[in-house]
């Protein structure tokens, strides 16, 4: 399953030491674009836990997709 991640620390995040515990819990990332604030990885649910305890200046959101409506006027026939 997708999370997000997001740094609520005050001071710069140690990045070796964030890496070394999401490879420890087997923790993929997909994108880091935001990166060093914010990822977006992939994992298990049963290492929400741990992981959470882990990073304890980081916050863990399930990713949420939403469906974008269309921009097309709807045009309504009379019967």
């Amino acid at each position: 399953m997708n999370f997000i991640i997001k740094y609520q620390g005050i001071e710069e995040p140690n990045l070796e030491k964030v890496c070394s515990i999401l490879e420890n819990h087997h923790v993929q990332i997909l994108d880091n674009s935001l990166w060093p604030e914010t990822a977006l990885v992939n994992m298990e649910e049963s290492t929400l836990g741990s992981l959470q305890q882990a990073l304890n200046e980081w916050n863990i959101y399930p990713e949420e997709e939403y469906h974008v409506p269309s921009p097309r006027k709807k045009i309504r026939k009379s019967h």
